[in-house]
C-alpha cells in the first residue's frame, strides 16, 4: 500500500522511527488499536471499516468491509482482540471477526436515535449512547439491552468506565456529567452541576480519583471522584475545542482539537508541557489513542490520515524523570506557534 512520507510537523518529540501515515479514502470518525497485536481498525463516514497491520516496515490492509450505508461512528476491539465492535449512524451495532472481517453479530435497531458513542465495560458488557441522550448497556451473550436510561438532554459525547462502583461516567452536550453505579440500575444516577459549555471528551486519572472533561470552549474541567455536586475546577488554556483526549499515565493526558494539534498536558497541577503532533491548522483532530505497548499515539483528523507519533520516551524508565524538562524545552523551541497566548499557565 502506498502512503506519503511522514509529514514534517512541529513536534520534535517524534525523532524516532514511526509507521507511515495511513491514508484513507474518506473522513475517519474513529479508530481502535488491538490490545495484543499491531493492528488498527478505522471506521469511516461512508460506513466502511478498514483493518491494517501497521509497522515501521510498512502498513498492510488486511481486510475492508462496509457494514452500513451510513457513517461508522465508533470502533472498539474487545478485551482479547479477537473481535471488533462497531456502531453506526443507522442505529445499528455490529461485531466482526478481527482476522477476517466476517460479520458475527448485528443488532439493526439498537436505539431509537442514531448512536454516537460506545464504551466497553466488563468482558461481555458494552454501553452505547445516542444523539438524544439515551444510554443502553448490552449483554453480548444474549444480544439484548440489560439497562436503559435517559442520561442527558442532549447528545452523548463520551463515556468512560470506572472500577469504582463499578460506574459509567457519561459526558453530554448539555454541559454536565452523569454517573451511574452499574450494580444499582434502579437507583437514580448522580449528576454534576450544569456548565454553560458542551462537554466533549473524558479521561480518568490519578488512579480513578479524578475525571477530566474537555469542552467546546477549550476549557478543561476537573472533578474529584464522588464530589459531583461541587463546582468543577476549571483550567483555561486551549485556544480551541478539546474534542478528544487520551490518558497517557495517571498524571498526564494528550488532547486534540479543532486546531489540529496534539498537546501533552500534565494533571494536578495543570501544565501545558509540549506538542506531540500536528495535523495542520485546517485539519481538526477527531480522535487520539495510544497503542497497548505505549510505543505510539495514533490520531485521525480531517486530512484523511491516521498518523502515528512516537511516545516511547515518556515511558522509558531511564528517561521518565526527564519528561517535564524535555517537554518544556520543546515548548520554548516552538514559541513561534503562539499557543496559549495571554494565558497564565
Amino acid at each position: 500500500m502506498e502512503t506519503p512520507d511522514t509529514p514534517q510537523g512541529p513536534s520534535e518529540f517524534n525523532c524516532m522511527s514511526v509507521p507511515e501515515p495511513i491514508v484513507l479514502s474518506d473522513h475517519v470518525f474513529d479508530f481502535s488499536f488491538s490490545p495484543n497485536a499491531p493492528l488498527v481498525a478505522a471506521g469511516l463516514i461512508n460506513g466502511h471499516i478498514h483493518c491494517y497491520q501497521y509497522g515501521t516496515e510498512g502498513n498492510n490492509l488486511l481486510w475492508s468491509t462496509q457494514l452500513s450505508k451510513k457513517s461508522c461512528r465508533a470502533v472498539e476491539f474487545n478485551e482479547d482482540g479477537s473481535t471488533l465492535m462497531t456502531i453506526s449512524r443507522d442505529k445499528s451495532i455490529q461485531e466482526v471477526n478481527t482476522e477476517t472481517g466476517r460479520l458475527l453479530l448485528k443488532i439493526p435497531k439498537a436505539h431509537r436515535y442514531p448512536i454516537n458513542k460506545m464504551c466497553l465495560l466488563e468482558p461481555m458488557l458494552v454501553a452505547t449512547g445516542d444523539d438524544e441522550g439515551f444510554v443502553k448497556v448490552w449483554d453480548r451473550r444474549v444480544q439484548k439491552a440489560v439497562q436503559e436510561y435517559k442520561a442527558h438532554e442532549d447528545f452523548i459525547a463520551d463515556m468512560i468506565y470506572s472500577s469504582q462502583g463499578p460506574s459509567l461516567v457519561v459526558a453530554g452536550g448539555d454541559g454536565r456529567l452523569s454517573i451511574r453505579d452499574m450494580r444499582k440500575p434502579t437507583q437514580p444516577k448522580a449528576t454534576t452541576l450544569v456548565l454553560e459549555d458542551e462537554l466533549l471528551s473524558l479521561s480518568l486519572v490519578k488512579d480513578g480519583q479524578q475525571v477530566i472533561a474537555g469542552s467546546q470552549s477549550g476549557a478543561l474541567y476537573l472533578w474529584q471522584w464522588g464530589d459531583w455536586e461541587k463546582k468543577a475546577d476549571q483550567w483555561i488554556g486551549h485556544p480551541c475545542s478539546v474534542d478528544t483526549q487520551c490518558k497517557l499515565d495517571e498524571s498526564a493526558i494528550c488532547t486534540g482539537g479543532s486546531d489540529g494539534i496534539l498537546r501533552l498536558m500534565s494533571v494536578s497541577p495543570h501544565h501545558f508541557e509540549g506538542v506531540l503532533g500536528d495535523h495542520g491548522q485546517d485539519f481538526p483532530v477527531e480522535r487520539v489513542r495510544m497503542t497497548s505497548e505505549q510505543y505510539y499515539l495514533g490520531s485521525c483528523g480531517h486530512d484523511l490520515q491516521l498518523r502515528f507519533w512516537d511516545v516511547r520516551f515518556l515511558f522509558d524508565d531511564k528517561k521518565k524523570h526527564k519528561r517535564k524538562g524535555d517537554a518544556l524545552g520543546l515548548m520554548k523551541r516552538h514559541k513561534r506557534n503562539k499557543f496559549f497566548q495571554d494565558i497564565e499557565l
